[in-house]
């Protein structure tokens, strides 16, 4: 009796519908984990991307104020305007309560490595990342006199 139920169960053309609901269910965890790996690879692209047009915005304002001290008066830079960057005291930068999100300061100095003189030079973009405001700094030196002893 059981083997004829069983031979007309397999003989019965089509699915069932428990059949159609689990593969219904299946499709469903796959989109859902694909479109969520795709969200997320695309919050990270433009984090990345975020961050990397604010330490390109950093390194001009370094490379603006290589050029500016090798031409400019010293006092006036720290009034200046750099591209968009404020001058912060080297004992609080980065100022991360200032309005300004391009800052920069310089100091005086020997080079550490060959003791060359000139200016180390510090730049601080703030960008908003995806937990809050984060910041891209950068440091250059510019030899004094354009490194001629």
């Amino acid at each position: 009796m059981v083997n004829k139920m069983l031979l007309n169960f397999r003989s019965r053309k089509g699915t069932t519908m428990v059949e159609v609901l689990a593969a219904v269910v299946i499709l469903a965890l796959v989109v859902t984990a694909v479109l969520s790996t795709i969200g997320f690879s695309q919050r990270t692209i433009l984090s990345k991307s975020t961050e990397s047009g604010a330490a390109a915005q950093a390194q001009e304002i370094a490379d603006a104020l290589i050029t500016k001290l090798r031409t400019a008066d010293v006092a006036s830079l720290k009034t200046a305007d750099v591209l968009g960057a404020k001058y912060v005291d080297d004992t609080s930068f980065p100022d991360p309560s200032s309005a300004n999100d391009k800052q920069f300061t310089f100091v005086y100095g020997k080079n550490d490595t060959d003791g060359i003189e000139g200016y180390q030079i510090k730049t601080a973009v703030y960008f908003k990342g995806g937990n809050g405001r984060k910041c891209v700094q950068m440091t250059a030196f510019a030899a004094k006199d354009g490194g001629a002893s």
